[in-house]
């Protein structure tokens, strides 16, 4: 039984058992023995769901065509994997802010050693510099990993973190918890050759509760090869990803990947010239944001935010507006049925879905890209006008915008 079913199964029991909740982002059910059988199996009775404003709660979803497949699940999981784990599905989006988690005294210390190893490796320090930076690394990390931390401790790393401009925050939101994780294994792969594109964590379970797998992270490089990589099973990258996971739920196969190259910087500012594509990376391999399942492209409706989107296309490692002929400005309903014929065009798992922060929802296959801006990003457009070089386009005739990439 596939995860695309469970999600259909469970959105219905939970409206109908129980109509009046807040929407559920994520729910996870944990393994039990079956009093009967005492075989494995999972509890229906006790599932912890995340709504979508970030809060918690436990409810009951036994006695429902969900909990049928669950038991199905189990057996299927059981016969094939001789195991059986905690499952955590997602039924749909998170907000697209989310309130910062707050962080304890370890993880800030860990944090700040992260940071500081890395600012260890800028170019055209010298070498008393490095070595400073290189001493606050180690202190923090040794405290951290070693010693019981307390609030008196913190006061000289906040000193030392100030002068040299690191941050050592009290809370953290979840892109700097990406981008602190980014930097942890850009520095612990700065002496490899050749140089991984990325890193990949894959979702699972630290007992009953969804995580980041630090220790089954696998490196990716241009060429498409991967391999196991145990290097990166560090406290420090565990605590950073621990918070993460606590922000944003990780669910049954997702993968978090991090790369090591930064996106190409914007000469502009504008949200057309703005790409959060590494740089050598694939749009179908590297999409910001939180994953759009195939099921709910069914529902995308749903999920679109904008009245009206701007459509950009991929092409040689660039975005471009469609060529002044072809429609550059799609309704949400226009915007929606488009995803929806591209879902069902392709074959499953081919394509991928995502919705960045922003609003911005990106679509990919291993041969193409497309993403679509709420044209609220984009203040100075005008309804009838390219959204690049502004011009009308009863006026403009044919070929591409050499305004915008």
């Amino acid at each position: 039984m596939n995860a695309a079913h469970l999600i259909t199964a469970a959105r219905d029991a939970l409206a109908i058992r129980y109509p009046h909740e807040r929407t559920v982002s994520t729910l996870t059910i944990t393994t039990t023995r079956d009093p009967a059988s005492q075989t494995l199996t999972y509890d229906a009775e006790n599932v912890a769901v995340r709504h979508d404003d970030g809060s918690l709660a436990c409810i009951d979803l036994t006695g429902t065509e969900f909990a049928e497949d669950l038991v199905a699940h189990a057996e299927d999981r059981l016969v094939y994997a001789g195991a059986l784990s905690p499952l955590t599905l997602r039924l749909g989006l998170g907000p697209a802010t989310q309130l910062p988690a707050e962080l304890d005294t370890r993880t800030r210390l860990f944090i700040l050693s992260i940071h500081a190893r890395a600012a260890a490796h800028r170019p055209g320090l010298t070498v008393n510099q490095v070595l400073e930076l290189t001493n606050l690394a180690y202190d923090a990390n040794d405290i951290a990993r070693h010693d019981s931390t307390d609030s008196s401790q913190l006061e000289p790393f906040a000193r030392r973190a100030a002068v040299r401009e690191l941050p050592f925050p009290r809370e953290a939101t979840a892109h700097f918890l990406v981008q602190t994780a980014r930097l942890a294994v850009r520095t612990m792969s700065h002496n490899m050759q050749p140089c991984p594109l990325a890193v990949e964590l894959p979702a699972g379970h630290f007992g009953n509760t969804p995580g980041w797998l630090a220790h089954q992270a696998a490196i990716r490089f241009r060429n498409g090869a991967t391999r196991p990589e145990p290097r990166y099973d560090t406290p420090a990258l565990k605590a950073v990803l621990h918070h993460l996971a606590a922000l944003q739920t990780p669910t049954a196969g997702d993968r978090l990947s991090l790369y090591l190259t930064d996106p190409p910087a914007s000469t502009t500012g504008r949200a057309l010239d703005r790409d959060p594509i590494p740089e050598g990376a694939a749009v179908h391999d590297a999409m910001p944001g939180a994953v759009i399942t195939g099921e709910q492209v069914r529902r995308i409706a749903d999920l679109l935010e904008a009245d009206e989107y701007v459509v950009q296309l991929r092409h040689g490692g660039t975005w471009h507006l469609p060529h002044h002929d072809e429609p550059g400005t799609l309704s949400r309903r226009q915007v929606a049925a488009t995803l929806r014929r591209a879902r069902d065009r392709s074959t499953p798992g081919a394509i991928r879905f995502s919705r960045d922060t922003d609003g911005t929802v990106y679509v990919s296959d291993t041969a193409q890209a497309a993403r679509y801006l709420p044209s609220t990003l984009i203040p100075d457009h005008r309804d009838g006008h390219c959204p690049g070089c502004q011009v009308p386009y009863a006026t403009i005739g044919e070929g591409p915008c050499d305004m915008a990439a």
